[in-house]
């Protein structure tokens, strides 16, 4: 096999030869970043979205079918995973919308002993999340820090705080079971409830 001949290599991929599946990373790999980047503005999420792209080739490697460069294949791969990631993204933050809108309905509705009962539950659960994740929901929460400046103040990839964040919510989702709306209410009015209380 001639690794550097693009027939040779969609060959020994279509053939399982991983060897011709690491050349095709070490030559397209970089590139698809900077691609990606300019989309996202995101180099953490470029290198995840070009992680994926090389993921799909191999899974699909079998199925295969390129009749033109096998760059052009790959960075349309790059494309339409890029626009499914913004298609996802725009259908949380519709959803984070709707949920926000119910919050703000539900907190005219709430006595101040409620509303002093959920904020110091919600404070004693922040306390007990581990201690990168409650700096990472606290300078996000607290302090109103986006997530690349999250990352740049503890020195950490904008995907870690991600993590991070997510893991904070969801285990302090599982405090307000009963009412996910309460939760919701909570966490959007959070820098001004802390404010408030700390």
């Amino acid at each position: 096999m001639n690794i550097n001949n693009e027939k040779d290599l969609i060959e020994g991929l279509i053939k399982g030869n991983e060897t011709a599946y690491k050349q095709l990373y070490k030559l397209y790999y970089s590139e698809l970043c900077i691609y990606l980047n300019t989309f996202c503005g995101s180099m953490d999420i470029s290198k995840d979205l070009a992680q994926h792209v090389f993921i799909k080739i191999w899974k699909k490697r079998n199925l295969l079918s390129i009749d033109y460069s096998v760059k052009k294949y790959i960075f349309k791969i790059g494309y339409n995973l890029y626009i499914d990631f913004q298609r996802q993204k725009t259908k949380e933050l519709l959803l984070l919308e709707q949920l926000k809108h119910e919050a703000i309905e539900e907190m005219i509705d709430f006595n101040d002993d409620y509303l002093d009962q959920k904020i110091s539950l919600l404070m004693n659960e922040v306390d007990k999340l581990p201690s990168q994740c409650k700096k990472v929901f606290l300078l996000g929460k607290k302090e109103g820090l986006k997530y690349k400046e999250i990352s740049e103040e503890l020195d950490i990839s904008i995907k870690t705080v991600e993590r991070h964040m997510t893991k904070a919510l969801k285990r302090l989702r599982n405090s307000f079971k009963e009412n996910k709306t309460s939760f919701f209410m909570m966490i959007s009015f959070c820098q001004t409830l802390f404010k408030q209380k700390r």
